[in-house]
């Protein structure tokens, strides 16, 4: 796994020939100018003291500026500042050698390095990172072209150096990244650039994980994104294969996910999909969508608004009385919102209530009536009469009615109306001819 700790050891074995390639790395055989100018080369080079070797080549700089050596010399002084740490003539010379040595590994790598121990790093340090570390990504070839390894340099540590120098640039694009937010509070550049990043490297875990942070902490500014955020923390979680987090890390992201992604969505429904999607890429697809709890609710509120309009009756019993009068304080409600008054009353257009009749008392001549007005055959409404009702009508039939609300019981739950007779429609029970007496009977027939 790459870590800038083995680059760095990488890195050093393979500088350390820059204080002895110069000889060999020229486009044309060189010449000394005089023995005098070999002398000073000669004197730096066994120098094993950095400040005093540093001396010795100025001195060569400054006696000898037209060297045929003057390339080798500058990778000289540059592994020089390096072991001084002197990071700021680092930069200097590392750009220095690359307007002519583009491709210079030393000195690109050089420049990584050393703006990430500036401490702080100023605002065009870090764009010289972040266009450094750009180009060593997209030349890693060119870089490290085999016309361009040291003399001295074993095959198999130039490509080592090649295979970790991609994601030393990543991690430095990303570190660009992190230090620009730190010091502008800038999450919407950071989201960009991240996204960026993951564009240039899919396989980032990583960047992911930073990717969906910097979304997430924009969600006042930007709650339509944060679907994308849950998606970057599922990529992270899920996504197990090169340069992926840590199995322990995706344990985490993904114990973090658990708990989010309910939150957003009112429950954990999809998450599964969520995860095997992001397994397989980086970015979810164009019409990728994660619903909220607002979403949910609106949806559901529009479709309530629907049925409202296809059973206004319905919508009243349920929504206004039901729901209210079975809540905590639905005694209270009852007291002072419907106690005594008229029901339905016209209330959302509806003048009676509609229901299907449960069980009379008694069965004939009922004064008591039990409807079903939300489910059939669930007696929710009670009609009282002060006079009976004539004859009988069977239960599963139709009645209207409206009323003044009396009483109620939470569970089961149901309202006991004060009805009128001429509040009720649909009654259609007769009762029974009276039986005629015997005895006039009997004086018709003799008749």
């Amino acid at each position: 796994m790459f870590t800038k700790k083995s680059f760095a050891v990488t890195f050093t074995a393979l500088a350390a020939f820059a204080l002895t390639f110069v000889l060999a790395a020229q486009d044309k055989k060189p010449e000394w100018k005089d023995r005098a100018e070999f002398d000073l080369y000669d004197s730096a080079v066994k120098d094993q003291n950095p400040t005093s070797r540093l001396e010795k080549l100025d001195k060569w700089k400054q006696q000898y500026p037209s060297s045929d050596f003057a390339e080798g010399r500058k990778d000289m002084i540059l592994t020089t500042y390096q072991q001084l740490n002197q990071q700021r003539q680092v930069i200097d010379t590392a750009q220095d050698i690359l307007k002519d040595k583009p491709n210079n590994f030393h000195a690109l790598s050089a420049i990584l390095a050393a703006v990430q121990a500036l401490k702080p790093p100023a605002p065009a340090d870090l764009d010289l990172a972040e266009k450094t570390a750009t180009y060593l990504f997209n030349n890693i070839d060119a870089v490290y072209a085999p016309t361009n390894k040291p003399e001295g340099v074993k095959d198999d540590d130039w490509a080592k150096a090649k295979t970790q120098s991609k994601p030393y640039a990543v991690a430095t694009l990303k570190w660009v990244i992190d230090q620009r937010k730190d010091q502008s509070k800038d999450n919407a550049r950071a989201e960009a650039d991240l996204t960026k990043l993951l564009k240039m490297d899919p396989t980032e875990g990583a960047v992911s994980y930073d990717l969906a942070g910097t979304i997430l902490a924009q969600a006042k500014q930007k709650p339509e994104e944060q679907p994308l955020a849950l998606y970057d923390y599922a990529r992270a979680a899920a996504y197990d294969g090169p340069n992926a987090l840590s199995a322990q890390d995706r344990t985490q992201v993904k114990a973090y996910l658990q708990k989010v992604y309910p939150q957003y969505h009112g429950s954990n429904e999809g998450l599964d999909q969520l995860l095997a999607l992001a397994k397989n890429d980086a970015f979810p697809p164009a019409d990728f969508k994660i619903k909220s709890t607002a979403d949910i609710a609106q949806e559901q509120a529009a479709k309530e608004a629907e049925e409202a309009a296809k059973n206004p009756m319905l919508t009243l019993w349920v929504k206004t009385l039901r729901e209210n009068l079975t809540k905590p304080d639905g005694d209270a409600f009852f007291e002072m919102n419907v106690k005594g008054t008229l029901l339905p009353g016209g209330a959302n257009g509806v003048s009676k209530f509609k229901g299907k009749i449960v069980s009379m008392t008694p069965a004939a001549r009922p004064k008591e009536v039990n409807l079903a007005i939300e489910k059939a055959g669930v007696p929710d409404a009670k009609l009282m009469f002060e006079t009976a009702l004539p004859g009988k009508m069977e239960p599963g039939e139709e009645l209207e009615f409206e009323g003044t609300a009396k009483s109620f019981t939470k569970e089961p739950f149901s309202i006991t109306f004060d009805v009128e007779k001429d509040q009720l429609t649909g009654w259609t029970g007769k009762n029974a001819a009276p039986a005629a007496k015997k005895g006039t009977a009997a004086a018709k027939k003799k008749q």
